[in-house]
């Protein structure tokens, strides 16, 4: 409540009285009017432009977040390949591939 309070304390609005329009021409307040109509429609437009921007970019990640999935472990900082782990036995080696960049188990 108080943050809501100290933001209009601090944006100036002005809001015409009856003595401002009551030396006004029509075709004055027509186009006081229109300009005000003008700029509310350009903002209703940048707000659309950017619920729609944000409405194509979520989408549902399609796996785990990086680093936390057997294709990122690591290991002293290199890539440690992906192992089925039920396929592993005694005498197992990991080893460092060169070429791939990764660690392996053989």
């Amino acid at each position: 409540m108080q943050a809501a309070r100290s933001r209009q304390q601090q944006t100036t609005r002005w809001y015409p009285n009856a003595n401002y329009f009551s030396g006004m021409k029509p075709s004055d307040m027509v186009a006081v009017f229109k300009q005000v109509l003008d700029q509310h429609y350009s903002l209703v437009d940048s707000v659309n432009a950017i619920r729609e921007q944000l409405a194509g970019t979520k989408s549902k990640p399609n796996g785990p977040p990086p680093g936390s999935g057997p294709s990122d472990t690591m290991l002293l900082g290199l890539r440690v390949a992906p192992v089925d782990v039920s396929t592993l036995a005694d005498g197992t080696k990991l080893t460092f591939s060169k070429k791939d960049g990764n660690f392996q188990f053989k």
